[in-house]
């Protein structure tokens, strides 16, 4: 006779079925939906940020040679195409087909330093103290918050679900490792974790700005993790998959983790919203990305140096609203369609 597991407490597994509901579900909201469209929008422009915003052109001829894409592959031989077509010494055979926004997110002009937005039609955003475009840089800067908060995200969950897992599975002494190990990463606020690991880093990368952010973020993963192992343990099915022979690992894998992918699903939603928080905070304080790396919040720290320039807050710090409140939206909204108390 086969036993058919029951969800767990709070949360339903995650079937194919349960990603249609929750798709509807989005649909039936459209404050959700709406979030849903403008994350696609943004991951969208971090994906292909050079096809969009780049001092290189999309398709070009230069000295009876065709390049295709050269502002992603940056072929040594274009080094000196843009100074000669700045200067207007392309020979008549030569020409270029520039993406929508023909400024590298690092191309400075001295001469055009902080223009204000619609100022001139080149810089629809504007410029900041460099004379950097910030549109260019807004659009760069959305594929290193992204790539920040995915990578981040990845590594603390997988860090946090498989400690959680093991620590609530076996119990014991390992539980009781990792129960005192998350005690003792919580009693520190992320951002102080985090900041002080990048600050005593000597050469701080984007690599380890979101193994800084795993480290300090996956103790809540792994407890949310831990006590849905523990609520499906005290299942029935449970007793019975033993009875019958089943192993430990076959257990775990078959019964166990089917249960908990529920929460880490909303917990991952919520979680690229707080890395995204997390690293504008670092940027802006100025020990997040490298230096020279568009970032949000590397461009709001340009705020304190020109104070006048009101379009350096107001543009990242509308991208950065736009991108959390629409992570919040969705996941409450998967939240809502995942926890079977909430359909009730």
């Amino acid at each position: 006779m086969r036993t058919e597991a029951p969800p767990s407490s709070n949360f339903a597994p995650v079937p194919a079925a349960g990603v249609r509901q929750a798709i509807g579900r989005l649909r039936q909201s459209p404050l959700a939906f709406a979030g849903a469209i403008v994350l696609a929008c943004f991951a969208f422009f971090a994906v292909f940020a050079d096809l969009f915003a780049s001092d290189f052109p999309l398709l070009c001829r230069f000295r009876n040679a065709t390049y295709v894409l050269p502002n992603v592959t940056h072929p040594p031989a274009l080094a000196e195409f843009n100074e000669l077509r700045a200067a207007g010494q392309l020979s008549p055979g030569d020409w270029a087909i520039n993406p929508p926004i023909p400024f590298g997110a690092a191309q400075e002009s001295k001469d055009e330093a902080l223009l204000p937005p619609l100022s001139r039609r080149a810089h629809l955003l504007g410029t900041d103290g460099h004379g950097r475009d910030v549109l260019a840089r807004l659009v760069h800067g959305t594929r290193t918050s992204f790539g920040v908060a995915l990578f981040a995200v990845i590594a603390f969950i997988g860090v946090g679900s498989v400690l959680g897992a093991l620590g609530g599975f076996l119990g014991g002494i390992v539980d009781g490792f990792v129960s005192r190990t998350i005690e003792i990463l919580s009693a520190f606020p992320t951002l102080v974790l985090v900041l002080v690991v990048q600050a005593l880093l000597p050469n701080p990368t984007r690599t380890t700005l979101f193994a800084a952010i795993a480290l300090a973020r996956w103790p809540e993963i792994a407890r949310l993790v831990r006590a849905e192992v523990l609520v499906v343990l005290s299942n029935d099915y449970i007793v019975a998959a033993r009875a019958l022979g089943a192993s430990p690992w076959r257990v775990l894998v078959r019964h166990i983790i089917p249960n908990a992918r529920a929460p880490i699903v909303v917990a991952a939603m919520f979680g690229v919203a707080q890395v995204v928080l997390i690293e504008a905070s670092l940027s802006f304080l100025r020990v997040g990305v490298p230096p020279g790396i568009a970032s949000w919040g590397e461009m709001l720290s340009e705020l304190r140096d020109y104070s006048s320039a009101w379009w350096l807050l107001v543009v990242p710090g509308l991208a950065i609203f736009a991108v959390v409140s629409s992570l919040n939206l969705v996941g409450e909204a998967l939240r809502d369609t995942l926890d079977p108390r909430l359909r009730m």
